[in-house]
């Protein structure tokens, strides 16, 4: 047993927070609790990616509620390696990370990060959509304090 996503989101952010220190000022919630909503993100993002029209606008809130926390496009491409890294090291305990899986999950991420991105560059673009999704144009779920979660 490697320890889970409890272990596997804790690895995340000491690695992101080592390796990129200027991200750090960016997180107000400590690692014991924002470790939980990256999971609870991925997770929603595997199990929505049959499903482009559940998963793609969903993404586009997460890029738009990004610039509230003064993420740029740059950050992406460091929490895509990091979070590629960490689950090499974290799956190879137990002898499943191939390098085909890794292809296949930088290449995911970085579809995400482009979706993301292009949402955080143009919100007005996606007013309607946010509108029609039960998102506010800053990317929040109307009365729902967990935006992360996708239902």
């Amino acid at each position: 047993e490697n320890g889970g996503a409890t272990s596997l989101g804790m690895a995340f952010y000491e690695r992101l927070f080592e390796k990129y220190p200027a991200v750090k000022p960016l997180f107000k919630t400590p690692p014991e609790e924002q470790h939980k909503k990256l999971m609870t993100s991925v997770a929603a993002i595997v199990g929505a990616v049959e499903d482009p029209e559940r998963l793609v606008p969903y993404l586009h809130a997460m890029g738009i509620r990004h610039l509230a926390y003064k993420t740029v496009p740059e950050h992406y491409a460091a929490v895509g390696e990091n979070l590629v890294s960490v689950l090499g090291t974290h799956l190879s305990k137990e002898g499943e990370w191939t390098d085909e899986m890794k292809e296949t999950w930088q290449a995911a991420l970085e579809v995400v990060s482009n979706i993301m991105i292009e949402a955080g560059n143009d919100p007005d673009k996606f007013k309607e959509e946010m509108k029609d999704k039960g998102y506010e144009p800053n990317g929040f779920k109307k009365d729902d304090p967990r935006p992360w979660v996708l239902a």
